[in-house]
């Protein structure tokens, strides 16, 4: 049976197999066509892209692209824009490929190919060049491509954002023109404030110094009183006017830590004491002394959180800490902490504490005065100096001012200040000199306030010469034979030449005193940066305006003695 089955299925077998394989072809015709709709499918999709971009990019006139390759900078590619809108054509460029810089001017093109060869094509190159057919900036951005083998030229026009750069750029200096005429001004204002009130403190000490009663001496020291706030307020406003406009220079001198520390306690030990409050200033592991920055500066800082202290601490005790804190081969960290145990501050009030003119309320100013700068300007000095100020505070519990600063240290060769042995000594000396005996040139165009150092100078028992302006002082030194003068004060601002001018021509004449005869300057202008300009004027000392000539005394006592002219002279 199964037998005759197969026979009568081989009389079939070929007709089967026939359409098996028309079956199977079938298939694969199928599949061939779906396969190749989805190719010209995909092809159209691409295609479409292609035109778009075309389309997009050469009817652009901020983008247009060029592909070169890079080794013999042949172009193969070039947007249909590049001729209309920058003059490139793709024939000439394929003849010369420096027909690229063509476009540029004749320097800036030689400057692009000089850039363009050194480049390590690890980033873009970007070149900006002006198109002077069209006034336009462009910015050019080469982009290696495809293994180094090919660069991508974009260029794109930058004239607005050139535009909007001179326009920043203009407004910049139209603020900081403002800005310098707002420094130039309180500057002058400054100068001017202080020339009369350098009157007014020298009547106060011409007065002092003729018979008076109680009555008189209250109203004195009052008027003494208000005559420092008045200046401190100017130098306040000044201060931060320069650090606000970038004027403020910090020194970077070798000054001693222990020398600040021993300044601070003599400073403030008898005032603070007096009222019965405590008063310490001590060393913590402190195993550097000497380091490099700007002495003033930082003393600035200190004096005023402990005049702070000060004038809110009615009892218990200021103390001042200097800790060492990290110490390596060049620099020291140390921390400076100004302790009280005073009324205190809202902790709430420690985020405006640092503005300018900020007070916790009107009744502080009315009770204890002030201006609010003080705090600014410190916060500002420690930001300069690269430092970070902490305040930590309670009502009734007191107050810690903590700063912290890392100083270079200083070499060995840099350090000039005394030792503390020698200051006691040069102190004790120095409080002993007097005028008395001594023959002054003063100069000084201002008359009241050349009556005043006159008179006052007198009084001390030197004799004195008065020059109307720098030109007069140095023809009366020159007109006067060697060693008739003991010092020169010298001020600054002055009719005809001016006292640096002259303190530099008198060093230039032909003689040995006029090389080394002391020259102070005398000057509004109080300033660190002042200070330099007189000593570059190879002047030896800078007392500001108003003069405290008692401590212009001791000053130059301790200049004379320290530079072998003796100690009190005689008649």
């Amino acid at each position: 049976m199964l037998r005759e089955w197969i026979l009568k299925l081989g009389d079939y077998i070929l007709p089967v197999s026939i359409l098996v394989i028309e079956f199977v072809m079938a298939i694969f015709i199928f599949m061939n066509r779906q396969k190749l709709k989805l190719s010209q499918k995909k092809q159209k999709k691409t295609g479409r892209g292609e035109q778009i971009y075309q389309e997009v990019i050469s009817h652009s006139s901020s983008q247009i692209h060029l592909v070169m390759t890079s080794r013999e900078r042949r172009p193969v590619f070039l947007t249909t824009n590049a001729e209309e809108f920058l003059g490139l054509d793709f024939e000439k460029l394929s003849a010369n490929y420096m027909e690229l810089t063509s476009i540029m001017k004749e320097k800036s093109g030689r400057e692009f190919w000089k850039q363009y060869d050194i480049w390590d094509r690890k980033q873009s190159l970007e070149f900006e060049f002006f198109y002077d057919k069209r006034k336009t900036h462009m910015l050019m951005t080469v982009t290696s491509c495809l293994d180094d083998k090919y660069d991508l030229f974009e260029f794109r026009d930058i004239s607005e954002l050139k535009a909007k750069e001179k326009f920043m750029e203009e407004k910049l200096i139209a603020a900081e023109s403002v800005s310098q005429s707002k420094t130039t001004f309180l500057s002058r204002m400054s100068h001017e404030i202080r020339t009369p009130m350098n009157g007014i403190r020298g009547m106060l000490t011409l007065i002092a110094s003729q018979p008076h009663n109680d009555t008189i001496e209250q109203y004195l020291g009052k008027a003494e009183g208000l005559s420092d706030y008045l200046l401190s307020l100017i130098n306040d406003i000044l201060d931060m006017s320069r650090i606000e406009n970038g004027k403020l220079e910090l020194e970077e001198k070798a000054f001693s830590l222990k020398s600040v520390a021993d300044e601070l306690q003599v400073m403030f030990q008898k005032t603070i004491e007096s009222n019965g409050v405590r008063y310490i200033v001590e060393m913590e592991d402190m195993t550097v002394d000497w380091v490099m920055g700007d002495r003033l500066r930082f003393t600035q800082v200190i004096i005023n959180f402990i005049s702070n202290a000060s004038k809110f601490t009615k009892k218990g005790e200021i103390r001042v800490t200097f800790k060492q804190m990290m110490k390596d081969k060049n620099s020291v960290s140390i921390m400076i902490r100004v302790h009280d145990t005073g009324k205190g501050m809202d902790p709430k009030f420690v985020d405006r504490i640092f503005r300018p003119f900020e007070q916790e309320n009107a009744g502080i100013a009315r009770e204890y005065g002030g201006s609010g700068l003080g705090m600014a300007i410190s916060e500002q000095i420690i930001t300069l100096m690269g430092g970070e100020i902490l305040v930590d505070t309670m009502p009734d519990k007191g107050t810690d001012f903590t700063v912290y600063l890392t100083f270079m240290l200083a070499a060995e060769e840099e350090r000039t200040e005394d030792v503390s042995g020698d200051k006691e000594e040069s102190s004790e000396k120095s409080d002993s000199f007097t005028f008395q005996g001594t023959k002054i040139l003063v100069a000084e165009d201002n008359e009241i306030n050349a009556e005043i150092a006159k008179t006052i100078l007198e009084n001390m028992g030197a004799a004195v010469s008065i020059a109307g302006n720098g030109q007069i002082a140095v023809d009366d030194f020159a007109n006067h034979p060697q060693g008739t003068y003991d010092f020169i004060l010298m001020d600054i601002q002055m009719p005809v030449l001016d006292g640096r001018s002259a303190s530099l021509k008198i060093r230039e004449l032909d003689r040995e005193d006029a090389k080394t005869i002391p020259i102070f300057a005398l000057s509004a202008d109080a300033f660190v940066e002042d200070q330099r300009l007189s000593a570059q004027a190879k002047m030896d000392g800078h007392f500001a305006k108003p003069i405290n000539f008692k401590e212009l005394q001791i000053e130059i006592g301790k200049y004379m003695i320290k530079h072998g002219y003796g100690g009190e002279k005689d008649q």
